[in-house]
């Protein structure tokens, strides 16, 4: 046996015993990451400016059987660097939504960041109205040339009747624009949370306005039961919410691999002058990446209010409180059980234990 058969076997071994989530999330971004380095150091880009012809060369004649041992140490990199990013994935992820510590430096930072999110929902707020008064004065002249009086002097359930009406006409069309500027707006500041609850990342405010939001119509919060929920949920809602996690943490591992590939590459090119731009290409790639990790983000949210829609009656019977007859209870019930689960001892909780099964046939 070779030593190239011994090392793929090895390494072939070790990666069935990783499993899956790893082989996706963290191999991949990983082998990104070994051949931008290895593309760097053939370059000699380490050393002085970068040597396309030694470049070419090496790539012309790259095949398979020629360069089998190089890949090997390439899927050995690969993996090596994978296993060292994976515990990081909990870390990469807090960073990337904002939680920067509490160091002066940081401090700078989280306010200047969180001030420029209060100021941008303040500015979509008002480009919001001005759209909204736009459409609404536009439809408005309509129904005065319509019926022939001033709109303005309707019931307000009237002129809401009668505006939805004109929109919906032919006429209305050349408001389509306005309506769908104005909804999109909409959306954007839902997925913002409390002015008090800003955080300085985008992908900080997506996660935070849905923890903010998911399970509240119960009177359940998602980041006090989210580990309970996990151990009684149905396994094929476990597997969908796994799905929607993998994609999410796959998003933030690229994001972390492509800056760290940019602050490779300008290490490497600091001093080569416009060979310095090189490195635009993995921060394009971080940029588009973490924006797919904010629309990964409001997705996988998405998929955890489903799961508590589905389970939390089965998180009920497996604390054994009472059930509720209805929302109101449901709300008045979870305020107390919240409290009990955060560790408040003054509270009390009524529990209903589920019934004795009763002996087997027989039994004296």
């Amino acid at each position: 046996m070779t030593a190239s058969t011994s090392l793929t076997d090895a390494a072939t071994s070790v990666g069935n015993r990783i499993g899956r989530y790893f082989g996706v999330v963290g191999m991949i971004p990983a082998l990104l990451l070994v051949l931008w380095g290895a593309v760097l150091i053939t370059s000699d880009a380490w050393r002085g400016r970068p040597n396309l012809l030694r470049l070419g060369k090496a790539l012309s004649g790259w095949t398979l059987s020629n360069y089998a041992g190089a890949l090997l140490w390439i899927l050995l990199a690969s993996l090596i660097v994978g296993l060292v990013l994976n515990p990081l994935q909990f870390r990469m992820t807090r960073l990337l939504e904002g939680y920067w510590g509490s160091s002066g430096a940081a401090r700078l930072a989280l306010r200047w960041r969180i001030g420029h999110h209060r100021r941008r929902v303040d500015l979509l707020r008002a480009r919001r109205e001005t759209l909204l008064q736009r459409q609404n004065q536009g439809l408005d002249k309509l129904l005065e040339e319509l019926y022939g009086e001033n709109p303005r002097n309707w019931d307000p359930q009237k002129l809401k009747t009668r505006r939805h009406a004109v929109f919906i006409s032919r006429d209305g069309t050349k408001f389509a624009g306005l309506r769908a500027a104005h909804d999109e707006l909409h959306g954007i500041l839902e997925s913002h949370p409390a002015e008090a609850r800003t955080m300085p990342t985008r992908l900080g405010n997506v996660l935070r306005a849905a923890e903010d939001q998911v399970g509240k119509q119960y009177g359940l919060d998602v980041t006090v039961t989210a580990q309970h929920l996990s151990l009684v949920a149905e396994q094929r809602h476990l597997e969908y919410l796994r799905d929607a996690r993998q994609q999410f943490d796959m998003t933030v591992r690229l994001c972390v691999v492509f800056l760290i590939a940019t602050a490779m590459t300008c290490g490497c090119l600091l001093t080569d002058g416009w060979w310095l731009l090189v490195a635009l290409v993995p921060y394009a790639f971080s940029w588009m990446t973490y924006r797919a990790s904010v629309g990964s983000a409001a997705d996988y949210m998405t998929v955890v209010a489903t799961v508590v829609d589905l389970n939390r009656f089965k998180l009920y019977e497996s604390l054994h409180v009472e059930l509720p007859r209805n929302s109101v209870e449901e709300r008045w019930n979870n305020g107390k059980l919240m409290q009990l689960l955060v560790q408040d001892r003054k509270v009390t909780v009524h529990y209903q234990h589920p019934a004795d099964t009763p002996p087997p046939p027989g039994t004296p």
